[in-house]
């Protein structure tokens, strides 16, 4: 509900975007060349996908959200999917979600709309 503007996982260009993250209270802002998802304000997840931010976390009120599965072994893609698909049937039967995506983005499919 909270991410602003499109969001992509990228490099920090010259870095600085402000990210303060689950539990902290200061901004802890990107460093240049970071990978790291941003949106249109800022840093949405630092740390490849285990540093999430205050700005977008889900809460109680959250009617939409974004999950991140990643894989760093090509080989195991048919894990991640599976893993993907597994997570998407729990969503919906326990919390009567409605999954719209599962869509891997590799080096040959590098975006999804959503």
């Amino acid at each position: 509900d909270n991410i602003a503007g499109t969001m992509r996982l990228t490099l920090s260009e010259n870095g600085g975007e402000e990210f303060i993250a689950i539990g902290d209270t200061e901004n802890d802002p990107t460093l240049p060349g970071e990978l790291c998802y941003l949106d249109d304000k800022g840093a949405v997840c630092r740390c490849w996908n285990w540093r999430d931010g205050v700005r977008t976390a889900l809460s109680d009120d959250s009617a939409d959200a974004f999950l991140a599965i990643e894989c760093v072994e090509p080989e195991r893609m048919g894990d991640c999917q599976a893993a993907i698909d597994r997570l998407a049937e729990l969503l919906e039967r326990y919390l009567g979600a409605t999954v719209v995506v599962k869509t891997l983005v590799t080096h040959d499919n590098p975006c999804v709309e959503l």
